[in-house]
């Protein structure tokens, strides 16, 4: 048998590429998937290529847009943060102008405050009686109570104007509070002063009617200075309230001169409580029986009782005088005079300066009397005039004096 030699048969996985150049031809075998290997590297290095040509072909583009994109985010946020520090620069000034007005407000509410402590020593003053010595019923001036110390200024010092914008609403509504109990003390302090006033007009009134009563001259200016017109009251709205403080002030000034006046006008009787036994002018002579003009008045009154001056003057008489026996006579100013008659003893000497109420001597029956009485004149520039017209006016005066 003839021998044949061995031939290896082709893989029919094998791929067989032929490559010819110059008359050459190569042949390469490749397993039964190189080919498609081989094929994906080949796709795989187009595929870069062409990612590597189109990233360098837009390159610019994107890194333009990527810059774009940046430029416009920071932008973004400084306009952001501009807006965030404008809108600090608005609270910071919101808090400084509320820091100047409550600073402001603090300043015209201590202004206030200064000014009312004024009204309030000012009404003070006016409420004071004119005079210590006039505290006896009748001739004393009465006006109303005085005003409560205000107690508003510890409150603006609890307000601190440092940290006023922190505080700004609850200072605000305490300022409120506080302007408003200033208003209330306004007001309070105003009624106060038209009450003062109301009475000092009463009260002159008062005190011009007893002078007309009496016939006397009412005291001038303090000053001396001659003044005159018709008198038209200036509406107290037209004034501030000094001004009409000032004003009440000279009234009171007026009231004073007058009180001081009526210091030397007898309006007090001589003998409180004592029955009158013979009046002033025509009588029945109780020694002749027969008309007579009584030049006083006579009180009954018990032996010894004490006579007392019935205004402040000089004595110019004090001894035996004719019918009036033990007489005392004070000259009063003005050709006012007072004579106290019948007495059984006498307390003054002739130049001896007396008061209200000062002791002259006592009851008696001196000289032409019936029994122990005390015989009391008033006499204007040596003429008798009936005492009843200034203890009337002294009865007004202490009716008015309420």
């Amino acid at each position: 048998m003839a021998a044949h030699p061995h031939v290896q048969p082709r893989r029919a996985a094998d791929e067989r590429i032929v490559i010819e150049r110059g008359g050459r031809r190569i042949t390469v075998c490749l397993p039964r998937h190189g080919v498609t290997i081989l094929s994906a590297l080949i796709l795989g290095l187009l595929l870069w290529s062409a990612g590597a040509g189109a990233y360098m072909l837009f390159h610019d583009t994107v890194v333009a847009e990527l810059r774009h994109g940046a430029r416009a985010a920071r932008q973004g946020y400084e306009a952001q943060i501009s807006a965030l520090r404008d809108e600090l620069g608005r609270v910071r000034t919101r808090r400084l102008v509320e820091k100047a007005g409550l600073d402001a407000r603090l300043a015209e509410l201590a202004g206030r405050q200064e000014a009312l402590e004024r009204r309030q020593l000012t009404l003070a003053a006016l409420t004071e009686p004119v005079r210590a010595d006039m505290a006896e019923p009748g001739l004393s001036l009465v006006y109303p109570s005085k005003p409560r110390p205000l107690d508003s200024r510890a409150a603006l010092d609890d307000i601190s104007a440092d940290d006023a914008p922190e505080r700004s609403r609850p200072a605000s509504g305490l300022t409120d509070r506080l302007a408003a109990a200033m208003d209330e003390t306004e007001q309070r302090q105003v009624r106060a002063l038209e009450s003062v006033a109301s009475k000092t007009g009463e009260r002159r009134l008062t005190l011009e009617k007893v002078y007309d009563a009496v016939g006397a001259r009412r005291p001038g200016p303090a000053d001396g200075k001659a003044r005159g017109g018709p008198f038209e009251p200036l509406p107290a709205r037209a004034l501030t309230f000094e001004a009409r403080a000032a004003e009440i002030a000279a009234e009171r000034a007026a009231v004073e001169a007058l009180e001081h006046g009526l210091d030397r006008v007898p309006l007090r009787t001589p003998a409180p409580g004592a029955s009158v036994t013979s009046g002033f002018g025509a009588r029945t002579d109780p020694f002749l029986g027969r008309a007579a003009f009584h030049a006083g008045v006579d009180f009954e009154e018990t032996h010894g009782e004490t006579v007392k001056a019935t205004a402040a003057g000089h004595v110019t008489v004090a001894g035996p005088t004719g019918g009036y026996g033990n007489m005392v006579e004070i000259d009063h100013g003005g050709g006012l005079t007072t004579r106290y008659g019948h007495l059984s003893s006498i307390a003054v000497s002739p130049g001896q300066a007396v008061r209200l109420g000062t002791t002259l001597g006592r009851v008696g029956s001196t000289g032409r009397s019936t029994g122990p009485h005390l015989h009391y004149e008033t006499r204007v520039n040596g003429e008798a005039v009936d005492p009843f017209r200034f203890l009337n006016a002294g009865r007004m005066l202490a009716a008015a004096g309420r």
